[in-house]
């Protein structure tokens, strides 16, 4: 089976969603279709980490990372694995999804990960 294939989806929205969605599009630069794939995957990851964090993951915060960069800081942030505060300044872990959806790790927890 060839996983590189895409399918399409047909939907039916009310026009006052259609003019909402078009506008979203307009003003991020993006087609509709790009936005609606991108908000779907979104939400798929978002109650993927709900459903992970109910019923638990030994590896729910680093587990679909495509890659990881070390950064630093501009603002507070708290660690995605240990949730403490990770100070303004400080170096962390860039953790970004296939998604978009990105996550900041601590130095000790990014070793953890490996």
């Amino acid at each position: 089976m060839d996983n590189n294939k895409e399918y399409i989806i047909n939907i039916r929205v009310s026009k006052e969603t259609y003019r909402k969605l078009k506008a979203k599009a307009k003003e991020e630069s993006e087609s509709l279709s790009s936005l609606v794939r991108k908000t779907l995957n979104d939400s798929y990851e978002i109650f993927k980490d709900i459903k992970q964090d109910i019923f638990g993951n030994e590896e729910k915060s680093s587990g679909n990372m495509l890659h990881y960069q070390k950064i630093i800081l501009a603002k507070d942030t708290a660690c995605e694995r240990c949730h403490n505060e990770i100070a303004k300044g400080s170096q962390a872990y860039l953790g970004e999804s296939k998604t978009g959806t990105k996550k900041y790790f601590c130095a000790k927890c990014f070793d953890a990960l490996q």
